[in-house]
């Protein structure tokens, strides 16, 4: 037989063996309960089929996008070029670019060109289907209401043009503006489809700017390069890449505008000076034909003719000198209101130093501007910025007031030529001065207008000369399988959450389970030798829960193991045996009864009592009177030889049951009367078994232990708690029983108990009787994993 089982371990000796890793216990933990895993994985798997069908498959869109970052080398010769032509060449950085493009301007934009505010879709099966560019009505919003933004709007298609809102029964016609509590729209008839019913979602603009911001990303794969990434996820392959079409042109077009701002205000400026001029143009003309007409004027002395080249030179220069004056002076106001005032033109400044000056102060702003409208006004680049701004704003202040005071210098010395000149006209005669006079101003005019035109060329040439930053390397190309709900993963994940949570619920439950679970919790926890070891026993089997000792079933072949073990409890000597346990339930009655017809089918005469004075059991297992007991002995009413009854179990095996339960256990059994009853009984048979009450609950144990030779602590498997074994080992220790030894019972070896009870590791089906050599798959499989 199993030495684990048959020899019993002195209690001096039962001390913790560290336990090696056996990977069969461990997997026989989690047999007991197989069935779970089975049934977690088809949850699951079914879980997946449902979330497949029911969630949309997810594409992406992706575009690469090159900035030309001259500090990275990435055209810095057309750079070169284009600042020859024109003055105005801007420098990105990339890290710029990546929140630019991430920035909530252009995100919603891209959302009011493309009309993404108006989301429509349809059920198909489980499935909802998108219907970007699909949808069979449009519908226009005017007025949205917070129900609109919270409640999709559902439109059943009728026949003959009409259509239905919700569950309302009225028909309604397209193109008329409809009023209800989603607000104010029209609907409009699109493209004819097979769609009945379509669900239209008004989308938060916050809400949805936000969503579609977190799903565009913008990289930058390789930080030594100035190549953008861009991807964008979406339910609907078209719209993934209209949203990235859309959002680099506006980003273009975003560029470009900052980039001609300046060309812009500069254009403007002169548009608005010719104008002015070429309207004084013309009455100086029609002054001049008028006043030859009209005193018959056909030429010129030689003298007056010099005099008015003279005039018409010097008075080209004081214009010029007026209009640096009037630049500088707009330059002054722009600088005072650089926040709300427009860009000066720089193409009629000749200082180099100020026109650097302006450049740099133009860049800063629009720096500022992008700075401002993607980070925080706290942001350390937005205050850097601002402090260079304010720095270059003095430098030009000051640069202005000196060119102002030489030009200031340079208008009075023309002034007094012209005073001098004038002088000189007054000798000519009065028809031809007179003359001079209205052709000088008509000279002035001329020359005047003639310069606009030429600078509104200049800014012309380099208004269509500006170029964007940025070039479009691969334009949004969408991928054609979805890359999310992934299917294989969905699938594997699954199943291993189908294993996985089983796994996790039986690990919580032996956490929680404070009951005994294997022999090795015993030796561990008690430190308490163990005697025998009891299977569970099949009730339905056995009504009576009395083995049939002379069958060669595994229980009957435990209890003959166990009558063994009893010849090592001491010396081999003791033959008075107590049975006990913490609490009830835990099989007292039932082993005291199997074990002592064990023994009278060894030959032995045994004699059970009933000790147990509080709740009596054995009578209604053996089937017989309780009149008379123990009870009737210890208060001196009833000999001894009228007390004890044949079972029918076996001739050789006697009871003697409780009897009457008196009021006072405990005082009853201290009463001198026991040790005289067992001393009587040992001399007509070999074993006294004693059932006693639990020694947990009363001391009615403690008092019999006194006069036994051995006790056999009862422990049930999943019944008795961990906490007991403790108190099992302090009772071992201190020796209050006599030679105590534990009796592991009700072990379901098929629950993923620790190890199998046999012989040689063939078990206990050799023994059990049957004749029948087919094995069920049942069988086989339980063979195969045990």
């Amino acid at each position: 037989m199993n030495d684990r089982t048959h020899f019993a371990i002195p209690v001096e000796h039962a001390q913790p063996e560290e336990q090696e890793f056996n990977l069969q216990e461990y997997l026989h933990r989690y047999l007991r309960y197989w069935y779970l895993f089975p049934l977690f994985v088809c949850l699951t798997i079914t879980a997946a089929f449902f979330y497949l069908q029911i969630t949309q498959p997810v594409y992406q869109a992706t575009a690469t996008l090159l900035i030309k970052d001259e500090k990275k080398g990435v055209g810095s010769a057309q750079g070169e070029i284009l600042e020859e032509l024109t003055q105005f060449s801007g420098n990105k950085l990339v890290e710029n670019e990546i929140e630019i493009l991430k920035s909530q301007t252009l995100m919603s934009q891209v959302i009011t060109e493309l009309n993404l505010q108006v989301v429509y879709q349809a059920k198909d099966g489980l499935a909802t289907r998108d219907l970007y560019k699909q949808s069979p009505v449009l519908v226009e919003p005017k007025v949205l209401t917070e129900y609109a933004y919270q409640e999709p709007l559902v439109i059943h298609l009728e026949k003959g043009d009409k259509f239905r809102i919700g569950n309302e029964n009225q028909l309604l016609s397209y193109g008329r503006r409809l009023r209800n509590k989603w607000g104010e729209f029209i609907v409009i008839k699109n493209t004819p489809s097979s769609i009945k019913d379509i669900t239209i979602a008004f989308k938060d603009p916050a809400a949805l700017m936000g969503s579609m911001k977190g799903r565009l990303s913008v990289q930058q794969p390789n930080v030594k390069s100035t190549v953008l990434s861009l991807t964008y996820d979406d339910v609907s392959i078209q719209r993934s890449k209209d949203v990235l079409n859309k959002l680099l042109d506006v980003y273009i077009q975003s560029s470009l505008n900052d980039k001609n701002r300046e060309a812009s205000n500069t254009l403007k400026f002169i548009e608005d000076r010719l104008g002015l001029i070429t309207g004084e143009l013309g009455d100086v003309e029609r002054d001049v034909e008028s006043y030859k007409r009209e005193q018959g004027l056909t030429d010129i002395s030689a003298e007056s003719q010099l005099f008015l080249e003279n005039i018409k030179e010097n008075d080209t220069k004081l214009n010029e000198v007026n209009v640096q004056l009037r630049i500088l002076e707009s330059i002054e106001s722009y600088i005072q209101n650089a926040d709300n005032s427009v860009a000066p033109a720089t193409y009629m400044i000749n200082d180099p130093v100020l026109v650097s000056l302006l450049t740099r102060f133009n860049e800063l702003a629009i720096q500022r501007e992008r700075y401002a409208r993607t980070t925080t006004a706290s942001n350390p680049l937005l205050e850097t910025v601002n402090t260079q701004l304010a720095n270059t704003r003095q430098a030009i202040r000051e640069n202005v007031q000196n060119l102002k005071r030489g030009l200031d210098l340079s208008r009075q010395n023309l002034e007094s030529v012209n005073h001098r000149f004038s002088a000189g006209l007054r000798s000519i005669p009065q028809k031809e001065r007179e003359y001079v006079g209205i052709k000088r101003q008509q000279t002035i005019k001329e020359g005047l207008y003639l310069y606009l035109l030429q600078k509104r060329e200049e800014t012309a040439l380099a208004y269509a000369s500006t170029v964007t930053d940025s070039r479009l390397v691969d334009a949004p190309v969408a991928s054609l399988a979805p890359i999310a709900p992934k299917r294989s993963i969905i699938w594997l994940g699954a199943f291993g959450a189908g294993v996985a949570i089983p796994l996790l619920l039986i690990n919580l439950l032996f956490m929680l389970n404070n009951t005994i679970q294997t022999r090795d919790d015993i030796e561990q926890i008690g430190r308490v030798s163990i005697l025998g070891e009891i299977g569970l026993l099949k009730k339905e089997n056995n009504p009576e829960s009395i083995i049939k000792m002379a069958s060669r079933s595994a229980v009957a072949e435990q209890f003959r193991a166990l009558r063994t073990n009893l010849q090592y409890l001491g010396d081999g000597s003791c033959r008075t045996i107590m049975l006990t346990s913490s609490i009830g339930g835990e099989g007292k009655s039932f082993v005291s009864i199997n074990l002592a017809a064990s023994l009278a089918y060894a030959d032995k005469r045994v004699i059970l009592l009933g000790m147990d004075l509080r709740k009596p059991s054995l009578q209604e297992r053996l089937q017989v009177p309780n009149d008379r007991g123990v009870t009737n002995y210890l208060i001196g009413q009833s000999p001894l030889s009228e007390l004890i009854q044949p079972t029918g179990v076996h001739p050789k095996f006697d009871v003697i049951t409780c009897g009457p339960i008196p009021p006072n256990p405990s005082e009853l059994l201290s009463n001198g009367r026991l040790p005289q009853l067992l001393a009587e009984l040992r001399e007509q048979y070999d074993y006294i078994l004693i059932d006693c009450p639990p020694f947990g609950l009363v001391t009615d144990a403690a008092l019999i232990a006194e006069y036994t030779d051995a006790t056999l602590y009862l422990v049930r498997f999943n019944y008795t708690l961990r906490d007991h074994l403790r108190h099992i080992g302090e009772l071992s220790r201190t020796k209050r029983f006599n030679n105590l030894s534990v009796i592991f019972n009700g072990v379901n070896y098929g629950a993923g108990y620790g190890y199998g009870y046999g012989y040689g590791g063939y078990g206990y089906g050799y023994y059990d009787g049957e004749e029948s050599k087919v094995r069920t798959w049942q069988h086989r499989l339980k063979q195969l994993v045990s």
